[in-house]
């Protein structure tokens, strides 16, 4: 009887630790395609978002915007995961490295939760 009761605890700790790993792969799916669209959906009502020239805190529909303006200005070419990890606070953050053409830029993404109900409350984008 222990042995179907320890495998299923297993099952459910190993399903907990593949959620960040499955967040960072979509995330740099979305940033890989530039598609602010998607990556929008997961907003919080308000976000923090800095590119280069703009940085403020803005409702969803407005970060929505900015972020396509630099997908339609800086189309990303090749985008790499530099880092993953979890802050103190409880957050989630993702590193990537973007190559967009010639330049190169840093993306900073803050976010909680998992899965359908990612929630990004901080995006930096920087050269």
């Amino acid at each position: 009887m222990l042995p179907p009761i320890f495998a299923a605890v297993v099952a459910l700790f190993s399903s907990f630790s593949a959620k960040p790993a499955d967040d960072a792969n979509k995330l740099l799916q979305l940033f890989s395609a530039g598609n602010a669209t998607e990556i929008a959906g997961h907003f919080s009502a308000s976000v923090q978002l800095t590119t280069p020239g703009k940085e403020g805190v803005y409702s969803k529909s407005q970060a929505k915007m900015i972020l396509q303006g630099f997908f339609d200005a800086h189309k990303p070419t090749v985008v790499k995961q530099m880092q993953q990890g979890k802050s103190e606070n409880g957050a989630h953050f993702l590193v990537l490295a973007l190559q967009c053409g010639t330049e190169e830029y840093k993306s900073t993404i803050f976010y909680r939760g998992n899965g359908a109900k990612l929630n990004i409350h901080e995006l930096k984008i920087e050269k």
